[in-house]
């Protein structure tokens, strides 16, 4: 039976490179594999999912017929797995088509994103995923100050930790993976 997995992690957690390995693993199979991201990180570039130990993949952007692409994809030459980096941004409905792939084509869908925004919000896809996936997976990471696990993101303005503002602000420096204690300790100090 395929299933709609949700891989989650703070901000330095190998996200995507996880989804590049994984891609790689199916193709070097012989396995058809199709990846997609979201148009609102552009970070990497148009149509590409980047990894910062330098490894990039070629994407399609997650549309409102994402069903019915990969079905006529799957129509053309048999599909092993659909692969979605920057899950959190995506909407409620774009999850619920997600989850007809497994349901309906039978071809296992892996999200990957983050779980929670800087003030430490659940993005609406985050929500939508964790209520709906059948395996959720959380990659680690430790906090950039104290070496515990990593759980929350913290957003830096000039280096001070800040807790206002847009949830999605997309950026890499501006970001750093914390745990709970030193998010809550480095915050009180503002």
């Amino acid at each position: 039976m395929a299933k709609l997995y949700y891989r989650y992690g703070t901000m330095q957690s190998n996200k995507s490179n996880q989804i590049i390995t994984t891609h790689h693993q199916y193709t070097t199979q012989g396995k058809r594999c199709l990846a997609y991201t979201t148009p609102i990180d552009s970070r990497s570039g148009h149509k590409k999912i980047k990894s910062r130990v330098g490894l990039e993949l070629d994407a399609e952007y997650i549309t409102d017929d994402i069903f019915v692409r990969v079905k006529q994809e799957h129509d053309k030459e048999k599909v092993y797995a659909v692969l979605v980096d920057e899950a959190q941004f995506l909407s409620k409905k774009d999850i619920h088509n997600l989850s007809d792939i497994p349901d309906l084509l039978g071809i296992p869908v892996i999200a990957f994103g983050l779980k929670t925004d800087f003030r430490n919000e659940l993005f609406e896809g985050s929500r939508v995923l964790l209520e709906l996936a059948d395996a959720i997976d959380e990659l680690k990471t430790v906090c950039q100050y104290c070496n515990k696990k990593a759980t929350l993101n913290m957003r830096l303005r000039n280096g001070v930790p800040i807790n206002v503002g847009e949830s999605i602000q997309i950026g890499d420096e501006e970001y750093v993976p914390v745990c709970r204690k030193c998010y809550k300790e480095r915050l009180e100090l503002v």
